[in-house]
């Protein structure tokens, strides 16, 4: 753990009160190298969950250390299945508290098991190799969720319960375990003694596997980026992916980058072999004036003018009051407004006028800078090359009927900020696949 979280470092432990968050735990107290806090979730799935939540936090105030529990609802109807909703509902809690501490790491208590159980499950789903490669033991932090880092994925859950017996330490059992309707409670009381009673090391053996996959995975991830750089086009909306580049890589080089583009954007779950290759057979046919859309767990794609565009898919937010904010969230991207001097909206003509950030209404018409006549938001997208699907998702600013500004605009008068004065220079960026990393 030293080598990616200096000593004093503060960590938040995800405490279920099972065998390992409790070995963990006891663990890290009894180093006593960083600032250690402990939070636990109460799903309420569970006649016992009340139990577990005053367990854990009777252990944490013998070891003096704090304590957080949270109440979360569990989608009972999720498509997704009940153990995919809590493990959700589980991971916002934690993750919203870990940001909010300013932690450098949330610590799970993961175990070769697990990890082993995880391998197997992903192989008779068929997934693919980013599937086969399991859990990380460390996942860098994201703007939106902090680090995570699984500091026991090499032990066997044998290993655990010998330490914790060994320790006198006590620990609570979740009886859901048990129904073997759940894949997972399936391969960990069905399948895995059977493995293990002919190859004790089974759990450590498949932990390994999945650690070798996940070092091929960077590798290919590596070449993705690469391929994904070489075929980029920067716009005034983004990055986007050129069709032809994309037609001159080698089929598996297609389905690498592909799979990688739909990552990075923000994809929920891998596209099954069947889908992706569908989708790329309409991408590498693609022909002027089609647009190709798609959409696959919450990533939208379009193809528009020969390039091959991804965003998150998410629709332009309700109307929203203008009360100054410089740096505004917009559906999937963001609004700045920038001080100008001598151009720009008039500050203090915005300040009087209260406007309304929206998105497109029928029959809206934008003058389109000094000395231009309005004209319909479509013509407006035409002549900038705002693609079709985000005419819908762009904002337009309005001060009562009246359409001040829309991206690929100027500011016109009466609205624009004289010699001199100061104003406000609107500038928005979609939210498109533009890092390489992740």
């Amino acid at each position: 753990m030293s080598a990616v979280l200096p000593d004093g470092a503060p960590l938040l432990l995800a405490c279920s009160g099972g065998l390992d968050s409790t070995v963990l735990l006891h663990a890290l107290a009894a180093a006593g190298r960083w600032q250690l806090s402990c939070a636990h979730v109460h799903h309420g799935l569970s006649p016992n969950a009340d139990d577990w939540a005053a367990h854990c936090a009777a252990q944490a105030a013998v070891l003096g250390l704090p304590f957080s529990a949270h109440r979360v609802a569990v989608a009972l109807d999720s498509p997704d299945g009940i153990e995919c909703a809590a493990r959700d509902a589980r991971y916002r809690a934690l993750n919203l508290q870990a940001l909010e501490q300013g932690v450098a790491a949330l610590l799970t208590a993961h175990h070769a098991d697990d990890q082993a159980e995880t391998l197997l499950h992903n192989l008779v789903r068929g997934a693919g190799l980013m599937g086969l490669a399991g859990m990380p033991a460390w996942r860098p932090s994201e703007p939106d969720r902090p680090a995570q880092l699984r500091p026991m994925l090499a032990l066997s859950r044998s290993v655990l319960e010998a330490a914790a017996q060994s320790r006198g330490l006590s620990w609570v059992d979740d009886e859901s375990n048990a129904d073997i309707r759940y894949a997972r409670n399936y391969l960990r009381a069905e399948v895995m003694p059977v493995l293990s009673s002919r190859w004790p090391r089974t759990a450590e053996t498949l932990s390994g596997a999945a650690r070798r996959l996940a070092e091929a995975q960077g590798l290919l991830d590596g070449l993705a980026d690469r391929d994904a750089e070489s075929i980029a086009v920067a716009t005034d909306w983004g990055r986007a992916w050129s069709i032809d580049g994309l037609r001159g890589l080698e089929a598996a080089r297609q389905r690498n980058l592909l799979r990688r583009l739909l990552r990075r954007v923000g994809a929920r779950t891998a596209p099954t072999e069947a889908w992706l290759d569908e989708w790329r057979r309409q991408v590498l046919a693609w022909q002027s004036g089609a647009e190709c859309p798609v959409s696959h767990a919450g990533v939208a794609g379009f193809c528009h003018r020969g390039l091959l565009w991804l965003m998150p898919d998410l629709p332009a937010p309700a109307a929203l009051n203008w009360q100054g904010e410089t740096d505004i969230a917009w559906g999937a991207g963001r609004l700045q407004l920038q001080p100008v001097q001598g151009r720009g909206l008039s500050q203090s003509a915005l300040a009087q006028a209260a406007p309304v950030l929206r998105a497109r209404q029928p029959k809206d018409r934008v003058r389109r800078g000094p000395g231009r006549p309005r004209a319909g938001v479509k013509q407006i997208a035409q002549e900038c090359g705002l693609p079709p699907w985000l005419r819908d998702r762009a904002p337009i600013l309005v001060v009562g009927r009246e359409a001040l500004w829309m991206p690929g605009c100027e500011p016109a008068e009466p609205w624009v900020a004289g010699p001199g004065e100061s104003g406000w220079m609107p500038v928005w960026t979609p939210v498109v696949a533009q890092s390489t990393s992740g």
